[in-house]
């Protein structure tokens, strides 16, 4: 059975990539009247035997998690038969039910240790009311492993989850000058989480 390995972490304070890409996506991009927010995890996948020295060790080194600006999960997944960002399409596809698996470690402890529940935590918490969470993760075209790096972004949009999954793509996958800030097609994949609200 393979092991598939995933590091999340997100900004404890402001994440300026994330706050000026909202600035620009509200005031310029078609659609971005109905953007309240914008959400960022950094994200990376190893595969099988890839985490030399594991997870203590890669935490410790300061390249993928800086304690003083950063929270992180550790996730597991011994179910994957092959990596979630394995496909031969991976333009807006749905990332596979329980990609993540099971939490094993985190700096939030106090929050619970639920993965769904820490997953939600990384990226801002639940939506409110009235809300979609429309999750996007982008990575480099034709990956095909065993290491991944990738980031994570939570659009958070105005309306019910029909309108807002077509939304939060034209939001998100850059296709014209109105269209689109955080993914360029010719050299990103992405999937979506399919989460609905």
């Amino acid at each position: 059975m393979s092991l598939q390995t995933t590091l999340l972490t997100s900004h404890k304070g402001v994440d300026l990539h994330a706050a000026s890409a909202l600035l620009v996506m509200k005031d310029r991009l078609e659609g971005g009247q109905r953007l309240v927010n914008l959400l960022r995890c950094e994200l990376h996948t190893f595969w099988d035997d890839s985490l030399i020295g594991g997870m203590e060790k890669m935490l410790n080194t300061g390249r993928f998690y800086n304690p003083n600006k950063h929270h992180y999960g550790h996730f597991t997944n011994e179910d994957a038969d092959s990596p979630w960002f394995e496909c031969a399409d991976c333009k807006g596809k749905t990332l596979p039910t329980g990609w993540l698996g099971s939490l094993k470690s985190t700096d939030l402890e106090e929050q619970g240790t639920e993965a769904n529940a820490l997953y939600e935590i990384l990226l801002g918490g639940h939506p409110a009311d009235g809300m979609t969470a429309v999750d996007v993760i982008s990575f480099p075209l034709g990956q095909d492993g065993p290491v991944l790096s990738g980031v994570l972004w939570r659009l958070l949009i105005d309306g019910d989850a029909a309108s807002a999954a077509e939304v939060g793509q034209n939001l998100a996958v850059a296709r014209g000058r109105k269209q689109g800030l955080l993914i360029n097609p010719h050299m990103e994949a992405w999937l979506t989480t399919g989460m609905e609200r």
